[in-house]
């Protein structure tokens, strides 16, 4: 049984609030497909507790807003990228690098059946530490 595999680029979205030290926490995922065109960035609301225990000093309600702004932004992106062209743009943009607390890990591959899906499941097992539902789609990672 031939199940059609869709090549879709994602970025891990770090919180980086000592970038000196290179220490973080993968706080949501940005995933982008050009066939079918789709960005979908999907983040946490509120800092998680493994931030909290690695950066206690940090102030929760300055995350909580600063991911919402990032939040706002994708969706702002995400309203405007509406053909492959625009969505591989707007994706280039958001993973550069940036002087800030959250910064955009590499740029990776991943081959999946369903890319409607792929961002809530790598948020899943990479930002929430779940059980790996993508286990078979990420032993086919380019």
């Amino acid at each position: 049984m031939n199940t059609t595999q869709y090549a879709c680029n994602y970025a891990m979205l770090r919180f980086l609030p000592y970038p000196e030290t290179g220490e973080f926490v993968n706080v949501g995922v940005l995933v982008t497909c050009l066939q079918p065109c789709l960005l979908q960035f999907v983040g946490e609301r509120k800092m998680p507790a493994r931030a909290k225990a690695l950066f206690p000093k940090q102030n929760e309600l300055v995350f909580e807003t600063a991911i919402e702004a990032l939040r706002l932004e994708m969706e702002r992106l995400k309203s405007g990228a509406l053909d492959p062209k625009a969505v591989q743009l707007a994706f280039k943009e958001s993973v550069r690098i940036r002087e800030s607390v959250f910064r955009f890990g590499e740029v990776r591959t991943i081959l999946t059946p369903n890319p409607q899906t792929v961002a809530e499941e790598l948020f899943a097992r990479y930002v929430r530490m779940e059980a790996p539902a993508l286990h078979d789609a990420l032993s086919a990672a380019v």
